[in-house]
C-alpha cells in the first residue's frame, strides 16, 4: 500500500510541476504580448477610436452620395432644358436659313415629282418585297433545318441499336448456356434492348414534326425557284431608284435650290460637314419612302405613322424614324 500511495504521490507532484512550467510559459507570454501591444485596456480605447472614425466615415459618405443624386439630377434637368434650347435654336436658324434663300431668288428643289418610270419601278420594287416576304425567314429557315438535321441523326442512332442487338442475339447464341461468355452476352443484349426502345419511341415521337419541317423547306425552295425573278427583279428597281433619287439630291444640294419645308425639319437645309454620306443615304431612303407610299405631306417627312398590320412598311418607317434623330 505505501508503494502504492508514494507511486501516486510522484505523479501528482509531477503534474504539478508540469502546471507551474506551464503558468510560467503563459506568464512570459503575457508579459511578451504587453510588450508588443501595450495593456489591453489601452488596445481596446484603440479599438473603439478606430471603430468611431469608421462610422463617422459611412456618416460622411452616405451625406456625400445624397449630394451626389441631387447634383445629378439638377444636372439631368439642365441638360433637357438645354437640349430644349439647341433644338428650338437649330429650327429657328433653319427658318432663318429657309427666308434667305426665298429672299435671295433660290429656285425651289422639286423632291416630290416622280416620272411615270420611276412610279413603276416602285412597284415593281414592292412586288419584289412581297414575293421575298412569301419566303421562310432566315430564322425560321434555320429552325426547320435543324429539327430536320436531329430527327436523322436521332435515325441513325436507333439503326445502330438495333444493328446492335442484332448482334449480341447472335453472339448469346453461339456462347454455350452456362459460361461466362452467355452471361455477359445476356447483359449486354437487355442493355441494347432497353436503349434500342427507347431511341424508337423517341423517332416515333419526333417523326411528325421532322416531316412538318422538311415538307416546308421543301415547299420554300420551290417558292423560291418560282419567286426569284420577281425578287431580283425588285432589288434591280430599288438600285436604280436610289442612285436616280441620290442624283437629284445631289444636284439640288449643290445647287444651293431651296428645299421643300418637309425636308429641312428633318435633316436641315444644307449636308453638315461630317458624317455626309450617311446624311445623304438617310435623305435618299427618305425620297424612297415617300415615292413608294405616295407621301405628299409637305411638313412631316414620312407622313403618319402606318398600321403595325403593314409589317414590311411600318418596320421600314420605324427604321427611318430613329435614323432621322441624329439630324
Amino acid at each position: 500500500m505505501s508503494d502504492g500511495l508514494e507511486y501516486r504521490l510522484h505523479g501528482t507532484d509531477r503534474r504539478v510541476r508540469d502546471l507551474d512550467s506551464r503558468l510560467d510559459d503563459l506568464d512570459s507570454d503575457h508579459r511578451s504580448l504587453k510588450a508588443r501591444f501595450g495593456y489591453t485596456e489601452d488596445l481596446d480605447y484603440e479599438l473603439r477610436d478606430i471603430r468611431s472614425d469608421i462610422s463617422e466615415c459611412e456618416s460622411t459618405i452616405e451625406k456625400v452620395d445624397g449630394r451626389v443624386d441631387e447634383i445629378e439630377e439638377e444636372l439631368g434637368g439642365r441638360v433637357d432644358t438645354a437640349e430644349q434650347a439647341v433644338r428650338r435654336l437649330n429650327q429657328q436658324v433653319r427658318l432663318l436659313e429657309g427666308q434667305v434663300m426665298a429672299a435671295g431668288g433660290a429656285p425651289a428643289a422639286d423632291l416630290d415629282t416622280f416620272t411615270k418610270d420611276q412610279r413603276a419601278l416602285a412597284a415593281t420594287m414592292q412586288s419584289g418585297w412581297n414575293a421575298a416576304d412569301a419566303l421562310l425567314g432566315d430564322h425560321l429557315r434555320s429552325l426547320h433545318r435543324a429539327r430536320v438535321g436531329r430527327f436523322h441523326d436521332l435515325q441513325d442512332r436507333h439503326q445502330a441499336a438495333r444493328t446492335e442487338v442484332v448482334e449480341l442475339i447472335g453472339a448469346l447464341i453461339a456462347d454455350r448456356y452456362g459460361t461466362q461468355g452467355h452471361a455477359r452476352a445476356a447483359t449486354q443484349l437487355r442493355k441494347a434492348v432497353a436503349s434500342e426502345a427507347t431511341l424508337r419511341k423517341e423517332v416515333a415521337r419526333q417523326a411528325a414534326e421532322a416531316r412538318k419541317a422538311s415538307d416546308a423547306l421543301a415547299a420554300d425552295t420551290a417558292a423560291a425557284a418560282n419567286k426569284q425573278p420577281a425578287i431580283a427583279a425588285g432589288i434591280r428597281a430599288e438600285k436604280r431608284l436610289a442612285l436616280a433619287l441620290r442624283s437629284r439630291l445631289a444636284d439640288a444640294v449643290s445647287n444651293r435650290s431651296l428645299l421643300p419645308a418637309w425636308f429641312v425639319t428633318a435633316l436641315g437645309s444644307a449636308p453638315p460637314a461630317r458624317n455626309t454620306e450617311r446624311w445623304l443615304e438617310c435623305a435618299t431612303r427618305v425620297l424612297l419612302y415617300r415615292l413608294t407610299y405616295a407621301i405628299d405631306d409637305q411638313v412631316v417627312a414620312l407622313g403618319p405613322a402606318p398600321a403595325t398590320s403593314f409589317q414590311h412598311r411600318h418596320q421600314w418607317y420605324e427604321e427611318l424614324r430613329k435614323d432621322l434623330r441624329r439630324w
